[in-house]
């Protein structure tokens, strides 16, 4: 396990806006009546794989330190909050250094500033200082940043700190969406779970379809290089229904293990990915067998679908509505 990672079963699929608001008004029970704290939550409502209690905390911690370096000019704390969608990661030969090293997907992005620090638009609104006694923030002990950083990183996201010198400090937060349990894309009583391999050399990228394949019901063994995956295949002690791999990796390239794997078992499944999909790539994957190829910038919902329909299964309305599966 990773050291800066929590156990899995600590986690549970959830709406993050719930965290967030609540992280909000134990902050603005905090603030004094002459700071403001104007607010932009322009997002689908993702949901979020989180440990809810810690990822409150590490929020509001956040909050604290953004009021406790206002600068003099300042008046307002001001959140954001959004969507995005990072693809253009995977293009690029320094990934590692791009957004933290994050793979592509979907993530709701956090924004922590101030007013002296950027503009107020006509889309934030002054969140109402409390007025009840009630309202009163519980726990309102701050985290050091040491301890946020380790936070966000359990949840596989980044934090960057934005210090300025006489204008306060910013934070800018990317957290992964995920499907909440209740919008689940699958039936677990009604289909045998097939086993997937996914091959590629990215270690964020082989986090992100672990954690995210269970989810569509799959399950999921992931290998570093094409030699790994080829070996477990020859050995046979664990069924594979399909193979996913990606088109760069190192000594070798996808279209080689394509080969080797059509050499070992030729009726299995094999799913090509890459960066940059062009129709020599695709014309090439197919000739030597290839079931598809999906361009990694397309998010995960491309790929996800096409395991179902290659192996069988209906996809339930949710998994072609890309508002639904754009979360994971």
């Amino acid at each position: 396990m990773h050291p800066d990672r929590a156990p899995a079963d600590e986690f549970v699929n959830q709406r993050l806006e719930p965290i967030v608001t609540r992280a909000l008004q134990r902050f603005r029970a905090l603030l004094p009546a002459e700071v403001g704290l104007s607010l932009s939550l322009t997002h689908d409502d993702p949901g979020i794989r989180a440990n809810a209690d810690r990822l409150e905390h590490a929020l509001l911690s956040v909050f604290i330190v953004a009021w406790q370096s206002l600068g003099k000019l300042a008046t307002q704390i001001i959140v954001e909050m959004n969507e995005v969608v990072l693809d253009d990661v995977v293009l690029d030969d320094d990934a590692a250094k791009l957004q933290g090293g994050l793979p592509p997907r979907r993530y709701a992005r956090l924004v922590v500033s101030n007013s002296s620090r950027m503009s107020i638009g006509p889309d934030h609104t002054l969140a109402p200082a409390p007025s009840l006694v009630d309202d009163k923030p519980r726990g309102a002990h701050r985290l050091p940043l040491v301890e946020v950083h380790d936070i966000i990183l359990q949840h596989l996201g980044m934090f960057t700190v934005l210090p300025e010198p006489g204008k306060g400090t910013a934070f800018d937060i990317y957290l992964p969406t995920a499907m909440p349990v209740e919008e689940s894309a699958f039936n677990e009583l009604a289909l045998a779970v097939k086993h997937i391999f996914y091959v590629d050399d990215y270690e964020p990228m082989r986090t992100l379809v672990s954690e995210t394949l269970p989810d569509a019901g799959f399950r999921v063994t992931c290998f570093e290089s094409a030699k790994d995956a080829l070996a477990a295949l020859q050995k046979g002690a664990s069924p594979c229904d399909l193979v996913v791999t990606d088109y760069r990796l190192k000594g070798s390239s996808g279209v080689e293990l394509l080969k080797q794997i059509k050499l070992v078992r030729n009726y299995l499944p094999v799913i090509l990915i890459s960066g940059y999909v062009d129709s020599a790539l695709e014309s090439k994957a197919r000739e030597e067998g290839a079931a598809l190829v999906i361009s990694k910038t397309s998010d995960l919902s491309d790929l996800c679908i096409a395991l179902h329909k290659l192996l069988g299964h209906t996809p339930s309305p949710a998994l072609v509505n890309y508002s639904e599966w754009g979360r994971l």
